[in-house]
């Protein structure tokens, strides 16, 4: 296409080409007909070519007209998508977001967090990462990565971190445990059970967190060892004879030798946090933070008392 064209001639050439009539044309475009003559005149004078016979009774597109009706058609096409991904991108409906999470985050939180932002800007795309909570502190900062997943922590007065998903603690036990059997496990029946629980490093929140409920329900836990990742959380319970607390969510894998079990009522919780830079956000950010603030809100209604 000649470059000199310009998308105000080509979209006036498509409705006569389309309408075969010089006034319907002109009401399509809202327009006079000696405007619509007129611009088809100066893209005839642009191309140097004719592009329609006309005479009183008709109007027809020459071979001309032809070739360049489906050229156009093309490129408009082409220019409206462009501005609509334009607009887009501005209202953070489109871009590429770097997730730094920790791995507990991956089964029920982020899913949903994802899911409800492709209601709303279904062409934001996810990169993951797999990070501690100090390191996505530190990824915030140097801006490696656009937003994380962490428990509760309140030592980042530089960053800000919302509730995005809370859900029940539950206990994980051998299968062939005493207290397996129950329907329900008391926090205080744990005393003196090898406890295993999540490294401080890895999440200090939810390391704290179970710590604190082993001491509110009366003892001092014996933590025989800590770990970090989630497959091995189950792994050493199935064959080491160890109890731990943690997240309803991990209930999503399985593992022989392993069983989930509620708490007695009332049962603590676990809140999982989104956490970003306030001097890094840009339009895809937003549209997140947006989608993040309706899912707590939907998500607070959906649990007991909500």
């Amino acid at each position: 296409m000649n470059t000199e064209l310009d998308l105000r001639l080509l979209r006036c050439f498509c409705a006569v080409a389309e309408e075969l009539h010089f006034r319907r044309a002109a009401a399509r475009l809202h327009t006079t007909q000696s405007a619509v003559s007129q611009q088809v005149k100066e893209l005839e004078l642009r191309l140097g070519v004719v592009l329609f016979d006309r005479n009183r009774r008709r109007v027809e597109l020459t071979d001309a007209g032809e070739t360049l009706y489906g050229e156009a058609r093309e490129l408009l096409a082409k220019a409206e998508a462009t501005a609509l991904r334009t607009r887009e991108a501005a209202r953070g409906l489109r871009g590429s977001l770097t997730f730094g999470v920790i791995g507990a985050a991956t089964f029920d939180p982020m899913p949903h967090l994802m899911q409800a932002v492709r209601r709303t800007a279904p062409d934001v795309q996810f990169r993951f990462r797999e990070m501690t909570a100090r390191e996505q502190f530190a990824a915030l900062r140097d801006g490696t990565i656009d937003a994380g997943m962490v428990r509760a922590e309140p030592r980042a007065a530089d960053l800000q971190l919302r509730t995005v998903w809370s859900e029940p603690v539950i206990c994980l036990l051998p299968e062939r445990h005493r207290l397996a059997a129950r329907e329900r496990i008391a926090i205080a029946d744990l005393e003196g059970e090898p406890i295993l629980n999540l490294s401080r490093d890895y999440d200090p929140a939810a390391h704290d967190l179970y710590v604190g409920l082993y001491r509110k329900a009366g003892f001092e836990p014996r933590i025989v060892q800590e770990v970090s990742q989630i497959a091995t959380i189950l792994f050493v319970i199935a064959t080491s004879g160890c109890v731990a607390l943690g997240p309803a969510g991990f209930q999503v894998l399985r593992r022989d030798g392993v069983v989930f079990r509620p708490l007695v009522p009332p049962a603590p919780s676990v809140q999982t946090r989104l956490v970003w830079n306030p001097k890094r956000v840009n339009a895809a950010l937003r549209a997140v933070l947006e989608a993040a603030a309706r899912l707590a809100v939907s998500r607070a209604a959906s649990l007991p008392g909500g």
